[in-house]
Parts: C-alpha cells; structure tokens; sequence
C-alpha cells in the first residue's frame, strides 16, 4: 500500500494525468516472456497512449514507447533508458528481450 500512495504521489506530480497504472512480475507474465532484470516493475499509460514501466522501489521510469520517449527527451517528464532494465535474450546473444509482451500488457491500460 505505501508503494502505491507513493506511485501515486509521483505519477500526480507529472504534467500528465495517468489513465491506469498495474503492477507486473516475471510470475505473472512467465520467465520466457519477461523482459526485466528486476522481478516486478509497474506499468501505466498517461493521457496520450505515453507508456512507461516504472521500478516499484526506486520510481524511477523507463518509456516503453516513442510518444514517452518523445516526452522524457523534450523534458516534460524524468525517465532513464528502458535499456538499463532490460534482460539479455539467451536465445538471442548480444541482444535484450523483447518488450512485445510487456507493450501489450501496458496499452491495455489506456482504454
């Protein structure tokens, strides 16, 4: 519950009002269709289809999209490199997961 009140507290704060927000585990989503390195990440969608998933212990968010990027990168919104929490594809090496799985899940969240 603090955990929330404080994602709520943060995602307020922003310029944008956010239009769902859900949190996520490698449980919940299976290990070969999790993306992260870390176990559980939130996901919300802001006004305007902007996607971002979000460390539940540090708040810090990571755009999953190109109008979240859009926005990280004229400033209207703090956000690092969704590559810093992505999971190195063992199928695939010297490339990341694939965020397919994790996109879908967190446009759900706009309607």
């Amino acid at each position: 519950m603090k955990k929330l009140a404080l994602v709520c507290l943060a995602l307020g704060i922003s310029s944008s009002a956010t239009a769902g927000i859900e949190t996520v585990s490698r449980f919940d989503m299976g290990k070969n269709d999790w993306p992260f390195t870390r176990e559980e990440m939130m996901l919300s969608c802001e006004k305007g289809n902007v996607l971002f998933a979000i460390n539940d212990g540090t708040l810090v968010q990571y755009p999953l999209n190109a109008a979240a990027e859009a926005k990280v990168q004229a400033g209207q919104m703090k956000g690092m490199p969704i590559t810093k929490v992505l999971a190195d594809d063992p199928n695939n090496p010297g490339q990341k997961k694939s965020l397919a799985p994790i996109l879908a899940r967190a446009e759900k969240l706009c309607h």
